[in-house]
């Protein structure tokens, strides 16, 4: 077993990643809401998991969540058909804020204020299965061998989502958008609801 907070998880984790999608990422730091928390980074995959779009995956929670025994530990995914790195960020904000306020639970929203990415409307998260586009298991081994339920991270995609579709799933539930015609990869498109 991989202790939570080891130096090098991190590390494993951004090779494991690498190996899958097949491209190293830009690792970037994001400050947390609370100093104590521990880090969160975005790692920032241009061109992931084609020319012209760009995936982000965070790495902060799962250590947070064995640390406080919240097991599964996940951290998010999130892929748009985007040159704008800023998308790749936005899960990894949403863990800096949330941590310890919200489960990460796939189907979950979370709302926010104002649109995540300027020329954008969307301005919340659902939760759900990682994206289909980049074909990745549910959950990334982090042990050497032998692994335990405690070297698993489970992957929980974020999509983002209008504010108005965040009241719709939380009033008639995920399947409003999910069974609508939308393309979860666009930031420049409509609301569907």
């Amino acid at each position: 077993m991989t202790p939570p907070n080891a130096p090098d998880r991190l590390t494993r984790f951004v090779e494991r990643l690498g190996a899958m999608v097949g491209a190293e990422p830009d690792i970037q730091e994001v400050p947390p809401r609370e100093p104590g928390d521990g880090e969160v980074f975005a790692l920032v995959f241009a061109d992931v998991p084609e020319p012209g779009f760009v995936t982000g995956f965070t790495y902060g929670l799962s250590p947070w969540q064995r640390a406080n025994g919240q097991p599964p530990a996940r951290e998010l995914c999130i892929t748009m058909r985007s040159g704008d790195q800023a998308w790749a960020r936005v899960p990894a904000l949403a863990v800096a804020a949330l941590r310890g306020f919200c489960p990460f639970s796939p189907g979950g929203v979370i709302g926010y204020m104002k649109p995540y990415v300027a020329g954008s409307g969307l301005s919340s998260l659902v939760l759900a299965g990682p994206a289909p586009a980049l074909a990745l298991p549910e959950a990334i081994d982090l042990a050497d061998s032998g692994a335990t339920p405690e070297d698993l991270v489970r992957i929980v995609g974020a999509y983002p989502i209008h504010a108005s579709e965040r009241e719709a799933i939380r009033s008639r539930g995920p399947a409003t958008v999910w069974d609508s015609r939308w393309d979860p990869y666009d930031p420049g498109r409509p609301a569907v609801v």
